[in-house]
């Protein structure tokens, strides 16, 4: 009897320290609600899938993704060419925003494309918004123009400059980006991500797929005092995979699994 009480208080003790670690560790919704998940009530990058998100109890924020329209308003659209997911074609960085403004997903709901500005208004003062920079016009094969893209920036943002971070993949853009924002390099390699935060100290950080990154690899990047973000995270095993690395946040495709896992309470 003795040993099973000890065992018990053993376990309890265990699950207490386990959510003091968990409950630091912030939560976002990957492109809202979940990127390209069947079960998800909206579209991802959708103004109502973001909204969603951000109404969860304890939600710190959400990814999204962001692409630069022809008339230079930014525009969440996450995949590459229009007609995979919309009833549009081409690209975005093709598109004036009156055509950009008629393009609806293919879904039940029709949820239509939404400008940048339009999801920040929805923002909480505690939460924030990662922006997933696309710099490719792939209709065009090239980058997108970087001095426009500057400038959509600095009129769009409306004020919200102190609840954004910029993902950028793109390493001729990080330092300049930095020197206007807070930037996180996205990389699906985890030397690569090392290399890059010792190059250009002047991003925060790594925003990285869960699957390439292991736990001490997340220590080490946390103690040149960077932050580190993972991300492609969809069944309830890879969430407490992913708690179990203390990143510093997850971007999370099943959002409310991850935040009850974490637990509402901190």
């Amino acid at each position: 009897m003795r040993y099973v009480k000890l065992t018990f208080l053993l376990g309890v003790l265990f699950a207490c320290t386990k959510s003091e670690e968990v409950k630091n560790i912030l939560v976002f919704g990957h492109a809202g609600m979940g990127l390209s998940m069947d079960n998800s009530i909206y579209h991802d990058n959708s103004k109502e899938a973001v909204s969603l998100a951000l109404n969860l109890p304890t939600s710190n924020g959400v990814e999204v993704d962001v692409r630069l329209g022809a008339d230079g308003t930014l525009w969440l659209y996450h995949d590459e060419w229009l007609e995979a997911e919309t009833n549009g074609k081409g690209c975005v960085s093709d598109l004036s925003d009156q055509d950009l403004s008629k393009i609806n997903y293919q879904t039940l709901k029709k949820e239509k494309l939404v400008k940048l500005v339009d999801v920040l208004s929805l923002l909480h003062e505690d939460q924030q918004l990662f922006v997933d920079l696309k710099p490719v016009n792939s209709c065009q094969n090239e980058r997108v123009d970087f001095e426009r893209l500057k400038e959509a920036f600095e009129e769009q943002l409306q004020g919200h400059e102190n609840q954004v971070k910029i993902i950028c993949s793109y390493e001729y853009w990080l330092n300049e980006l930095a020197a206007e924002y807070e930037v996180l390099f996205s990389t699906d390699d985890v030397e690569e991500g090392k290399k890059m935060i010792q190059k250009h100290p002047s991003i925060v950080g790594l925003v990285i797929r869960n699957a390439v990154i292991d736990a001490q690899d997340v220590r080490w990047i946390k103690q040149q005092n960077q932050t580190v973000y993972l991300y492609d995270i969809r069944s309830l095993k890879r969430i407490r995979q992913a708690y179990g690395k203390n990143p510093t946040g997850i971007l999370a495709d099943d959002l409310r699994n991850a935040l009850g896992e974490r637990g509402y309470a901190l």
